[in-house]
């Protein structure tokens, strides 16, 4: 009797347990056809991982131009430079000017021994006037016949004679005065005063640094890409330094045969007096190519067929593109494709999307909008 309850109670026991689990299996399979039904298990669904709505943000294909960057070694110097010579013979008086200090235009920098011809001016000077006068004077003899025409003619000889020796004179004083032609720094000297100093040779240097010019070389197959007015930036080769900017200013008319380079100037604003003539720089300048179109690199995607984007297209759903990356720039990425400025793609989350999936327009111009591809 007892085994008989214990068996008719472990049959009870076993329908309730077999009866739980039909109901749990029904109601996950109810489940999971309530889920497809929505699409949200589907391969374009869009469910996620953790059971949300995944999103993705929108951005816009923009037009933009293949950056061609050319960095090349350059040289520099003053903007204005000269070696400035005596145009005189003689001792040297004064020395005027400090080496490596600024000097500015008119300021005297050397004075040569000119008593002599301090002499000679004054003695031009005194003579001129009483030629003039006398010149003027047999003039108005000669119309009032008091005076024969040799007279007159030369006396009128005597005045441009006298006018000569003055200017000759003036003109000995002031070579003996060496002037500063431009503002500018002064270099070295190997004269002191006392020296001797003989016609032609070299007082010193003058540079005007105010503004410095680089000259460089570029290859043959890149000179088409280097245009005046373009940005330059450069830095000193020896130092991991700051960089400044500065313009192309002239180009050469014709490529070197021998070295296959074309030559280019840039100038660069030096107020500040950092850059100096003569030394190296690395020169980098950037130029605008073919054009092409921008897009995010988060946009693109890879499959078998190579690099794509999503677009949306006319119905307001993704479409597959397929694109040719040219270049990246930060992060962006420029490519040839059939896409057009202004169409809308995916720029985030491109890997939840399959065709088809409704997309919206960006919030704006190359802003973002978040949306869920829920359908």
């Amino acid at each position: 009797m007892n085994f008989s309850r214990t068996l008719a109670l472990g049959a009870v026991i076993g329908l309730v347990i077999g009866g739980a689990g039909v109901g749990f299996v029904l109601t996950q399979t109810g489940g999971d056809q309530a889920s497809t039904a929505r699409g949200e298990g589907s391969p374009g669904g869009g469910r996620g991982r953790g059971g949300y709505a995944p999103v993705v943000e929108m951005a816009t294909v923009d037009p933009s131009a293949i950056e061609r960057k050319i960095d090349v070694i350059g040289e520099a110097r003053a903007l204005r430079s000269v070696a400035i010579t005596s145009e005189a013979t003689g001792l040297i008086e004064e020395i005027s000017f400090a080496p490596g200090a600024r000097v500015e235009k008119g300021d005297l920098l050397l004075q040569i021994v000119d008593e002599e011809e301090q002499v000679a001016l004054a003695r031009a000077r005194a003579e001129f006037p009483i030629a003039k006068a006398n010149a003027e004077r047999f003039k108005d003899l000669r119309s009032d016949a008091a005076a024969s025409a040799q007279e007159s003619e030369q006396a009128q000889n005597e005045f441009i004679s006298a006018q000569a020796q003055l200017r000759s004179a003036e003109v000995a004083v002031a070579q003996r005065k060496i002037l500063a032609p431009f503002d500018g720094i002064a270099g070295l000297t190997q004269f002191d005063v006392g020296d001797y100093i003989r016609a032609g040779d070299v007082v010193t240097t003058l540079d005007d640094t105010s503004s410095i010019i680089i000259e460089f070389t570029v290859p043959q197959e890149v000179a088409q890409y280097v245009n005046i007015g373009q940005p330059v930036r450069a830095a000193l080769t020896s130092a991991a330094a700051k960089y400044y900017d500065g313009v192309v200013t002239a180009i050469d008319s014709r490529v070197n045969p021998e070295s296959r380079t074309l030559r280019a100037e840039a100038i660069f604003e030096n107020s500040e007096g950092r850059l100096i003539p003569g030394a190296v720089f690395a020169v980098s300048t950037t130029s605008e190519g073919e054009p092409a179109l921008s897009v995010p690199g988060l946009a693109v995607q890879w499959d078998r067929s190579g690099a794509f984007v999503w677009r949306r297209n006319s119905e307001g759903s993704a479409e597959r593109v397929s694109i040719i990356i040219l270049q990246r720039n930060n992060e962006d990425v420029l490519v040839d494709s059939e896409l057009k400025p202004g169409e809308a793609i995916v720029s985030a989350g491109a890997d939840r999307v399959r065709s088809g999936v409704p997309l919206p327009q960006p919030a704006n111009y190359g802003g973002a909008a978040q949306v869920s591809t829920e359908k």
